[in-house]
């Protein structure tokens, strides 16, 4: 009875994860290795703050999904580890893999190993590099401060103008005083 039990449990956990890996905007896999539960916890609870989840699974259990999924060639990374660990990318890639390289930098048994991104597999390396760029919201910033550059310099060149014609106003009055 046991034994069917943990077989269906195995079967909803690789439906979900295969829902997970074909309905996301991507994901980043990770190995998982001497890493306490409690710093694991504290990971999940930043990832679900940030608006996403990270969830652990066996590598069995993965390559099973990443197969029904069609991402066969992320299987064979899969096979190398024990247990994996899975960051879902739901619609800020680069705040997921910066939670995910700080995670990694701060505990040593952690390793980024590849992730899936737009229909393409991200290597260890192109996580890195999305890590270092900046987020969602300073990029929005960012815009929002070259679209205000060109108006907030008219502004300043249209108040220069006014200045200077209020100091030669000022100079021809204290002018015709100073005559008088």
């Amino acid at each position: 009875m046991a034994e069917k039990y943990g077989k269906k449990v195995k079967e909803l956990m690789t439906v979900e994860m295969k829902k997970v890996f074909s309905e996301n905007e991507g994901f980043i896999l990770s190995s998982i290795e001497n890493i306490k539960a409690t710093e694991m916890d504290r990971l999940r609870k930043k990832m679900r703050q940030s608006g996403t989840r990270y969830m652990v699974i066996k590598n069995r259990l993965a390559e099973l999904a990443l197969t029904e999924a069609n991402l066969t060639e992320l299987a064979p990374d899969v096979r190398e580890q024990k247990i994996m660990g899975v960051g879902v990318i739901e619609k800020d890639p680069v705040l997921v893999a910066k939670l995910l390289a700080e995670f990694s930098k701060a505990n040593k048994g952690f390793n980024i190993s590849k992730g899936y991104l737009d229909g393409r597999v991200l290597t260890k390396d192109e996580i890195k590099h999305l890590a270092e760029l900046p987020g969602r919201e300073q990029l929005l910033a960012m815009v929002l401060s070259m679209m205000n550059a060109p108006i907030t310099g008219f502004a300043c060149v249209l108040s220069q103008i006014v200045k200077s014609v209020l100091y030669a106003l000022k100079a021809v009055s204290e002018k015709k005083q100073s005559n008088e």
